[in-house]
């Protein structure tokens, strides 16, 4: 009963949420789209830094390391190859403070994993949001910003009813105990589903085995979102990144499989204008 209760949370939750980005969108159109990923961005990054720098007491290294990550968002909407470079220097100013702050302790293994988490979540918070962004700016952006959250979010629905209903088999006890090879497979499922029902509503003019490939490869890639994200809480020892979305947690515990799946997706729609053109 106390399982069914927290998945009702998590749909109410959930809709909710959706409800805040429609409403974004018949405001101001696609914008109101790109400021929703924006602030999930910026919140993000906060719960992020604190899965990540939990331990550190520097004020400044955490909010060094929010302010480049998003200076490297902010530079990969505009560019993807201005964005690599900013990518770049924005890990070599977190070495250089780190460096500069941190010698003095002689704390070794400290500044090699700071560098090492910065470097990380540059990339986590800083790059891959921006893949869901530009996608915004491809032809059809919208039905295909639609086509990315649609196959993850029915992907985590069918994973999660799966993995209740029929879960025995786990696929990662030490990284998440409760995931299961069954709710695993049911999660493609239903991320093949919601890439056919995509196609049928949103793209009809088009072939269909490449919208059950993509749904599929980008719900399974989805997934190991989701392991990374619980990966970095187990090592931080948090139960949820954030308290913003009562049943789901944080932000980054909704976004961590639509942060893996958004280049895979955007991939695809650059494949697929390469064979049309």
């Amino acid at each position: 009963m106390t399982t069914w209760k927290s998945f009702l949370t998590r749909a109410v939750s959930a809709l909710i949420a959706l409800a805040l980005i429609v409403g974004l969108y018949v405001s101001m159109g696609i914008n109101g789209l790109k400021i929703a990923v924006g602030f999930i961005v910026v919140v993000g990054t906060w719960e992020l830094m604190g899965i990540l720098f939990h331990r550190e007491k520097s004020v400044f290294l955490k909010f060094l390391f929010m302010a480049m990550t998003l200076l490297v968002f902010a530079a990969s909407i505009t560019s993807l190859s201005t964005g690599s470079i900013i990518y770049a220097i924005a890990t070599i100013v977190m070495i250089i403070a780190v460096l500069l702050t941190s010698h003095k302790e002689g704390n070794l293994e400290f500044m090699a994993s700071f560098h090492a988490k910065s470097a990380l979540g540059l990339f986590y918070m800083g790059l891959l949001p921006s893949f869901a962004f530009r996608l915004l700016d491809q032809s059809y952006g919208l039905s295909w910003f639609i086509f990315l959250l649609a196959v993850v979010f029915a992907g985590d629905t069918m994973a999660y009813v799966f993995g209740v209903l029929f879960g025995k088999t786990k696929i990662m006890p030490s990284v998440s105990p409760k995931k299961s090879w069954q709710g695993s497979i049911g999660g493609i499922i239903g991320s093949v589903v919601a890439g056919l029902i995509c196609w049928l509503f949103l793209f009809p003019e088009h072939r269909l085995p490449m919208f059950l490939v993509l749904g599929g490869l980008s719900g399974f890639v989805g997934q190991f979102g989701d392991f990374f994200e619980s990966l970095l809480k187990r090592v931080a020892d948090v139960k949820d990144s954030g308290k913003i979305m009562p049943g789901h947690g944080g932000v980054l515990d909704r976004v961590d499989g639509v942060l893996f799946a958004s280049p895979v997706v955007l991939a695809g729609v650059l494949i697929l204008s390469h064979l049309l053109s």
